[in-house]
């Protein structure tokens, strides 16, 4: 049978076009990213293993310099929650082994990390290199914060940084980056003064982040720049937009996404976008997480659905294109904090990214038979493209890379997946396949005849896009019952 199989696979890859089948990425294409906190902050003690089956990677806050304004960084567990050092590499490995990353954190808002000397670099490297290695961390994130990174007089272009913090901090990553895998990811996590701010002025901390991301834009996996904690600032267009609104949320990604000029009314140079893929955006978990920016989500949704799917919200802020997408995610401060309000972050956003492109109109139909409609929705940037509506019987894990390496497909093939591109099986599967409209969207129907004996199984579907392979919908799971 495992033959057969294979040798079903190796038909379907040549029919697709796809390659490298069966080789698993190492995220989701859309993910929910939180924060953990190394302490107890909340009423709560909250271990590392009670992390929600929501959050795809976990960044555990902080590691920190081992005295103050140092780059000698440490981390040592909350002896509150754990006994020993094994005891939390326990957890870490038990949060891999659910297919999450556990990432550690650098700095926050209490613990600046100054790196002014160029003996500096090797003491950050060292260090953050023992601690990677000790905890078996899957990647690093930034969130370096207050003097951590600031520009000095005459610095003046992103593009050739002068400051030592800045340079070394970029030197420092990137020989770290140097001693780990290549599957190691980078993150980063600054606030909109430090990114969005540079539009109206490039000194201090305005817009200090931007040289670090342009310069590991290569190796940068993605960026959620905190939308709280903020003041107004600057979109793209030059209007000032309000934290905690839709315009905000959405005016903030734009400027990543589509790029925008540096120090406008001065030196006015370009920022250029990041790939969609490597930007999120970061929200309080609750009305306590943080001093502002809390978002109800229904308000993040609908930005959300302008940024990806280009529906415009009933703001004033008008998206630089069709929409993106590719567009990563949300990461919230904190999973602690999310946790205590009952998860009220995690499961309408953890609900509204697994019902994002591909929605059906039932979880079951029965073995005497019925129907059930998915509802494509690939976005206004996808409008008019081909598509191509799969299904499989063996689960979404480790699903399907599309050609080019950045695209998984949340769906394992198998022969199943035959029998939806058999045109003789055209009224059951109708519409498997076809032209997305205008706003980039189709309907397609399972109609399934008298399946006796089948109850229980369960088949997963998901779409993707054929002229470009650059999109993969979520999975849905439909199961026959009696």
């Amino acid at each position: 049978m495992l033959v057969v199989v294979n040798l079903l696979r190796t038909a379907l890859a040549a029919t697709l076009g796809l390659a490298a089948i069966g080789h698993g990425q190492g995220l989701p294409d859309r993910v929910l990213v939180g924060y953990w906190h190394n302490w107890t902050s909340t009423s709560t003690k909250q271990p590392l293993r009670w992390v929600p089956p929501a959050y795809d990677v976990v960044n555990v806050s902080f590691a920190i310099p081992a005295t103050r304004l140092g780059a000698d960084m440490r981390f040592t567990p909350s002896p509150s929650m754990y006994t020993s050092v094994q005891a939390f590499v326990n957890d870490v490995r038990a949060l891999q082994a659910k297919g999450k990353k556990v990432l550690i954190s650098i700095g926050g808002g209490a613990d600046p990390v100054h790196l002014d000397r160029a003996a500096d670099v090797q003491t950050f490297v060292t260090s953050m290199l023992s601690i990677i290695r000790t905890y078996g961390f899957d990647g690093m994130d930034i969130d370096l914060e207050g003097s951590s990174l600031t520009l000095s007089n005459g610095d003046r272009d992103f593009r050739k940084p002068t400051s030592p913090r800045i340079v070394n901090v970029i030197a420092g990553v990137r020989a770290l980056l140097k001693q780990l895998p290549a599957s190691f990811l980078l993150t980063a996590a600054p606030e909109t003064a430090f990114v969005q701010g540079g539009y109206g002025t490039y000194a201090g901390i305005w817009g200090a982040y931007l040289p670090v991301l342009h310069a590991l834009r290569d190796r940068l996996t993605f960026v959620h720049v905190q939308h709280y904690n903020s003041g107004s600032m600057y979109g793209r267009d030059g209007n000032t937009y309000r934290p905690a609104t839709a315009d905000f949320h959405v005016a903030m990604a734009d400027s990543l996404l589509a790029g925008f000029p540096v120090d406008r009314w001065g030196l006015n140079l370009w920022f250029p976008p990041l790939d969609a893929d490597q930007v999120a955006i970061g929200l309080p978990a609750s009305t306590r997480a943080a001093g502002n920016g809390y978002t109800a989500p229904n308000v993040v949704h609908g930005a959300l659905d302008y940024v990806i799917l280009g529906k415009p919200t009933a703001g004033t802020y008008r998206l630089s294109g069709p929409g993106f997408p590719r567009f990563r995610g949300l990461m919230t401060w904190s999973i602690n904090w999310d946790v205590e309000a009952k998860q009220a972050f995690s499961t309408p956003h953890r609900r509204y990214f697994d019902s994002l492109f591909l929605r059906a109109s039932s979880e079951t139909v029965r073995e005497t038979g019925g129907s059930i409609d998915f509802t494509l929705r690939a976005g206004c940037a996808n409008a008019h493209r081909s598509y191509l509506l799969l299904a499989g019987v063996t689960g979404t894990q480790p699903g399907t890379p599309l050609p080019g390496g950045r695209t998984l497909l949340p769906l394992n093939l198998d022969p199943f997946t035959l029998l939806v591109l058999d045109p003789r099986l055209g009224t059951v599967f109708r519409g498997f396949t076809g032209w997305l409209d205008a706003q980039g969207s189709a309907t397609a129907r399972l109609s399934l005849p008298p399946v006796p004996g089948l109850r229980g199984l369960r088949m997963d579907y998901a779409f993707t896009l054929p002229q470009s392979w650059g999109l993969a919908s979520n999975p849905r799971r439909v199961t026959i019952v009696p």
